[in-house]
């Protein structure tokens, strides 16, 4: 269908005729934010590599001890210019001519040093002149001669202006009041080299010092950082202005400082508060609850109290930041969708993920901020530890979600994709730049890490485990830290027990993990005539079979059919060589599985008849198997299949028996083996079959559910997720059931103008536009863009990307790509998410932009709205769903009408994407997945 400019305006203005549209102004334009960054080096101040440019270290001749820090700020007007004062306590180790410091933006004004005689008292030592090496980051102070070792000041006047194209470094934000006034917020993110764009600092984890924080803000603003407030004075010379001073902060490093300004409120309990947009503080209740559980969950776990080291913890939510959070020591920041839940509005994704987002940041009170890295290197110490307690966290705080049982399928089978290729990393890692060291904030600092230390507190037991987390946490606290610091922790707990081999120790066992990539596969071979099984572990890989050295050293266990021992994790062995034969003692008609609970950092693969055996049992009596170890199997055929070391025919007869599951985890570990299918044979000649094997595995399961748009008081989190997973296939496979309560529930919604409950939103709202009129297209816009609730409107917007009225999502298109005033509400990352939710949503969304994005007008306004790189990105996702001839016309008759406006190479890319969809039917997977769905369809 072809879409004039007039028929697009006129389908703007009914969907943004609505008043709700004008409440919210202009909003500057911030690209999203991606978390966190992160990385590695290394040498007395961290493990280094030869091969990496280490002129991006500073010298280690000086070092800090304390910052006193003045600003001035006139951000409650929307003015980002900022002036700074900072006092800079150091000592001189090594005499030296030159003091070298960080700066990123600032401009140096003035500068005097002075020396601190042994009675305190400060002389003037002079006014260095400074050089700044732009590549480095490193200022440079000279004070025209050689400076003995002792004690010394550098006092430093500066400039700067707030940031508002990154979420980095000092950074303006704002927000629309009650009343449609904007409302200014001046907010921090220093991790990993970012408090050199706020004060000249000696920005590296290691060398930590005190800091002393005055701010001169707007009376009609208020201050937080990390410690308490201690006074608030009128600022001289400033009507209106007052002076926000702050407590001394611990020892901490330079990227823990963290302050804000605004004029947001707090809620308060005990020593704890949040602080939010005043417009927004109602939605805090559950922030407030959670801190206060999971910080008392982790003074009790780890045995080394928070507050005896700070005095009060705060959580702040930043509007318009993402969903990232930073873990500055005693004031805890968030995006907005990270932190505030509404129960009126936000589901129950929302909520676990503010619950254990929670517990990863004040897991990190002990994990990163007593103790640091000693290095960039080490970051797997701070985020491994973070990752894997921030589920444990949150599990504690709240056993009866059942928290737990997500992490191996959110974290360790999320590893194992990134960790099987040749391009990754090992956990301990050097890097120098600020681009290099944000790059090691990746999944393995993440996620693998947090499987490895699980796999480790598993093993040891975690009493002890926690035991050697004390003796490392009291040992290191305010310092820096190494891998064999914590190593040497867990040996002093396990010492005198025989938990390990005689003569094995922590160190030896965990280096084979941490210093290397990847991960290992456990291969079984059974003896079915003598009990006896062959153990081999080689290096897995997602796409071929390459012989490494590397051993890694592998604690096992088993379960089996007569002794389904799954809960027992208490006894563990240990393959530490390439191969070995083992006696089991399991009988021939017996299935054996190793890895239990999937508490290793491992694959296991099986001979042909263990794995058909497994497959039977499944079918026979679910509950014989651990639902952990029924997800893991899942996940494990299924890669192994595709890596050619298992039969496809075989991990797709495994998932056979999900037809009587009814937990949650096997299923998630299953719709991504049902996703990629699904993606592989949309619009083929083998759709159909692979609708009937879906079919056969669904059906059963949504029979049970009864009404999927309603949600019973005691509906539990997991059967909230099985719901909306098993009902989300259900719908997409064309089940007319689902499309009839779905649809039913929507227009029950726009007549009496009342949302669907939020748990139930998406499939509701998405399943529900099918058919849906105009009206009630517009009604479910206008829910979206009168929200003041950031994690709703993303469900909203996800939603709206559902429809099948091509001329509602080129409309929706259009509004992302406008600039009209009433739609300003519309943060950057909220257009972004509007093109990415058409076409994600499926072939109807793909349609749409391709139509749209045709018309040269509407391309070159996408353009300069998002710029050349979503433009690349859109017609790459296009490629990427076009499965057959047809399509292929449409793309290419969309590359012909785009033009110059993408690169030869960007169209070539994406013509060898779809022949590579296309080469997949002929593939040996693509033969054997094609006619294993052909023979069960018949």
């Amino acid at each position: 269908m072809v879409f004039t400019i007039g028929k697009i305006f006129s389908l703007l203005l009914l969907v943004a005729a609505s008043s709700t549209l004008s409440v919210f102004g202009q909003r500057p334009a911030h690209p999203e934010w991606s978390d966190r960054e992160f990385a590695p080096v290394l040498d007395a101040f961290g493990p280094r590599d030869d091969l990496i440019d280490q002129s991006y270290r500073l010298p280690t001749d000086t070092i800090p001890t304390h910052y006193t820090i003045q600003l001035h700020t006139d951000l409650h007007t929307g003015n980002r210019a900022f002036r700074g004062l900072v006092d800079v306590h150091f000592d001189v180790v090594v005499p030296t001519d030159a003091i070298t410091l960080h700066n990123r933006g600032l401009i140096i004004v003035s500068a005097a040093l002075f020396t601190k005689e042994d009675d305190g008292l400060l002389v003037e030592a002079g006014f260095p002149h400074h050089e700044l090496d732009a590549r480095t980051e490193q200022l440079t102070f000279h004070p025209g001669r050689v400076l003995p070792i002792g004690s010394y000041l550098l006092t430093i006047e500066y400039t700067g202006l707030l940031e508002t194209s990154s979420n980095s470094g000092f950074f303006l934000k704002s927000y629309v009041n009650d009343d449609g006034v904007r409302r200014y917020v001046g907010t921090t993110q220093f991790e990993s080299t970012n408090a050199r764009m706020a004060f000249p600092c000696y920005d590296e984890p290691l060398l930590k010092a005190t800091y002393t924080l005055w701010i001169t803000h707007s009376g009609e603003y208020n201050a937080v950082s990390n410690m308490p407030v201690e006074d608030i004075v009128p600022a001289a010379d400033h009507d209106g202005y007052v002076t926000t001073k702050f407590g001394t902060t611990p020892k901490m490093s330079t990227y823990l400082l963290a302050f804000g300004v605004s004029d947001f409120v707090a809620i308060e309990d005990g020593q704890q508060q949040v602080y939010a947009r005043p417009n927004a503080i109602h939605e805090a209740e559950f922030a407030l609850e959670a801190g206060v559980k999971v910080l008392n969950a982790l003074n009790a776990y780890t045995d080394v109290s928070y507050y005896d080291y700070m005095p009060k913890l705060s959580q702040m939510a930043i509007p318009d930041r993402g969903s990232g959070a930073m873990e500055n020591w005693g004031l805890v920041k968030y995006g907005e969708p990270a932190l505030l839940f509404n129960p009126a509005r936000n589901t129950y994704r929302t909520r676990k993920g503010i619950a254990v987002v929670i517990a990863h940041e004040l897991a990190h009170q002990w994990f990163g901020d007593l103790v640091g890295p000693h290095w960039w290197s080490y970051i797997w110490l701070n985020e491994g530890f973070a990752n894997l307690y921030g589920y444990i966290g949150a599990d504690l705080a709240y056993p009866s979600e059942r928290y737990w049982d997500l992490y191996a399928v959110e974290n360790v089978q999320n590893a194992f994709g990134p960790d099987a290729t040749d391009s990754t990393r090992p956990m301990t890692q050097d890097a120098t730049t600020p681009s290099a060291i944000a790059g090691l904030f990746d999944s393995i600092a993440y996620d693998k890490s947090g499987s490895v230390l699980n796999m480790f507190r598993t093993v040891l037991g975690d009493d002890n485990f926690r035991a050697g987390l004390k003796v490392y946490l009291l040992d290191r606290q305010l310092d820096g830290a190494v891998a064999d610091d914590l190593y040497a922790g867990l040996q002093a707990a396990i010492d005198g027990t025989d938990v390990l081999p005689a003569g094995v120790t922590v160190k030896q066992l965990m280096d084979s993990w941490t210093t290397e990539p990847g991960y290992p596969v456990l291969n079984v071979r059974r003896n079915y005539d003598d009990g006896s099984v062959i153990l081999s572990q080689e290096r897995f890989y997602a796409d071929k079979r390459t012989p490494t050295e590397h051993v890694w050293y592998i604690p096992y266990s088993f379960a089996t059919g007569s002794k389904p021992s799954f809960d027992d994790l208490a006894h563990f062995r240990w393959l530490a060589t390439k191969a070995e034969r083992v006696e089991t003692g399991v009988a021939a008609d017996d299935w054996i599985i190793f890895n239990k609970q999937q508490t290793g950092y491992y694959r296991v693969n099986y001979d042909a008849h263990n794995w058909a055996k497994i497959a039977a049992a499944l079918r026979t009596d679910v509950s014989a198997i651990h639902r952990f170890n029924r997800a893991q199997l899942i996940n494990d055929a299924f890669n192994l299949a595709r890596a050619n070391r298992l039969d496809m025919a075989q991990a797709l007869d495994l998932l056979r028996y999900l037809s009587g599951e009814q937990e949650y985890v096997p299923w998630a570990a299953a719709n991504g083996v049902l996703n990629y299918f699904f993606n592989k044979l949309r619009g083929t000649a083998s759709y159909h079959d692979f609708i009937v094997y879906v079919d056969a595995l669904i059906g059963p399961v949504f029979e049970s559910f009864g009404d999927i748009s309603t949600v019973p008081e005691d509906e539990t989190l997991l059967e909230k997720y099985l719901k909306q997973l098993i009902s989300t296939w259900a719908c997409r496979v064309g089940y007319t059931e689902c499309l009839r309560q779905t649809t039913e529930a929507l227009h029950a919604a726009v007549e009496t103008n009342t949302p669907v409950h939020p748990d139930v939103s998406y499939v509701v709202y998405c399943y529900g536009l099918k058919g849906a009129t105009d009206d009630e297209y517009r009604w479910l816009f206008n829910q979206m863009i009168s929200s003041r609730n950031e994690a709703e409107r993303a469900v909203l917007i996800d939603a709206l990307g559902c429809a099948q009225d091509q001329s509602q999502l080129v409309s929706l298109l259009t509004v992302a790509i406008g600039s009209n005033s009433e739609l300003e509400s519309l943060l950057p990352s909220e257009r972004s998410r509007i093109v990415s939710s058409i076409y994600s949503a499926g072939r109807f969304g793909v349609e749409a932009l391709i139509a749209a994005l045709s018309d040269p007008l509407i391309a070159q306004e996408f353009v300069n709205r998002f710029g050349q790189g979503t433009l690349n990105s859109v017609v790459s996702n296009v490629a990427s769903r076009t499965n057959n001839a047809g399509e292929l016309q449409q793309l290419e008759q969309f590359l012909a009408a785009l033009g110059d406006l993408i690169s030869v190479e960007t169209a070539a890319a994406a013509v060898r994407t779809v022949k590579t969809n296309e080469a997949w039917f002929q593939t040996y997977e693509g033969v054997l997945s094609t006619t294993y769905f052909a023979d069960f369809a018949n």
